[in-house]
């Protein structure tokens, strides 16, 4: 009786631990065909602006502009769509249109778009906009274009130039000189209740820091160079 009794121990034993390996397995299964589940569901929903008509983004891309920060863009290539650091539209070689005259071109425009209502490309929301490696040929009554941006009423959306060069020219078309900025965004800083631009340039190799603010509230522009 003690020998069966032993006997029973360890095959009682042996079964309890098949049993929990069996169970892990199938516990550890189901967690992963639920994360497996989540990432695919969460991909296709990410990736669903793929299947939109172009044509459709880029009109929407073009209302947006031309109502929020009255300049214009015009598209000489379709939109593509990206889904890495967060989901955005490119689109190459964009002219910048503003009083009817163009007066530069952004080699590599983005788009960036919210993070709801996939499912329908007339509910996309436009977010922020970035307009890298531009060259902008500016007189002095384009510069109104800059002033512009900074009277932009008060929204959560950014204006980013990067890696650009702005060529100032005389009446007769003379470069004076460039000047290049390496990172300037045009936002509203909420906090302060002002549009704001700060922005990194070059010019004549020497670098220097740009802020304006725009206090619409107690009608006032400062400078800090």
């Amino acid at each position: 009786s003690i020998n069966n009794s032993i006997e029973s121990f360890f095959n009682k034993k042996k079964f309890f631990r098949s049993n929990f390996k069996k169970n892990e397995i199938i516990k550890n299964n189901r967690v992963f065909f639920v994360v497996a589940a989540v990432v695919i569901l969460t991909l296709s929903y990410f990736l669903i602006p793929t299947i939109y008509d172009k044509n459709t983004i880029q009109a929407k891309i073009e209302n947006h502009i031309s109502k929020k920060y009255k300049f214009n863009v015009k598209f000489n290539e379709k939109a593509r769509y990206d889904l890495l650091p967060k989901p955005h539209f490119v689109i190459k070689n964009l002219p910048i249109v503003y009083n009817k005259k163009e007066i530069g071109v952004s080699k590599n425009f983005k788009s960036y778009i919210g993070l709801t209502n996939f499912f329908s490309s007339n509910d996309i929301e436009i977010k922020d906009l970035i307009f890298n490696k531009t060259d902008f040929y500016i007189k002095k009554d384009d510069l109104t274009f800059f002033k512009e941006l900074l009277v932009t009423p008060p929204n959560e959306n950014n204006i980013i130039l990067k890696n650009s060069n702005f060529f100032f020219e005389d009446d007769e078309g003379e470069i004076l000189f460039l000047n290049k900025i390496k990172n300037a965004k045009f936002f509203y800083d909420s906090m302060n209740l002002e549009n704001k631009l700060i922005s990194k340039n070059e010019i004549f190799n020497v670098p220097y820091k740009l802020v304006i603010k725009n206090d619409k509230f107690n009608k006032e522009v400062n400078a800090e160079f």
